[in-house]
């Protein structure tokens, strides 16, 4: 059961850092590299696309390894 809990927990905490990460690259881009983005879609972009599908990739990755450590930790008791 604990795995379960901890594995659903991972892919909330990647979730949400894969979108956090994207907004971030959308801070980075707009301030380091002077893209200006008058109608705000660029943002939308990245909170509503990019953010949530970086979200789902870093989200199933850490759900994954999660679950193998626990496995393995669980197998050597």
């Amino acid at each position: 059961m604990a795995t379960v809990v901890f594995t659903i927990l991972a892919f909330f905490a990647g979730l949400i850092g894969g979108w956090v990460l994207g907004m971030a690259a959308y801070i980075l881009q707009t301030t380091m590299f002077g893209v200006v983005d008058r109608d705000g879609g660029l943002a939308m972009g990245y909170a509503f696309t990019i953010g949530p599908f970086l979200g789902l990739i870093l989200g199933t990755v850490f759900a994954v390894l999660t679950a193998r450590r626990m496995r393995r930790e669980k197998a050597g008791r």
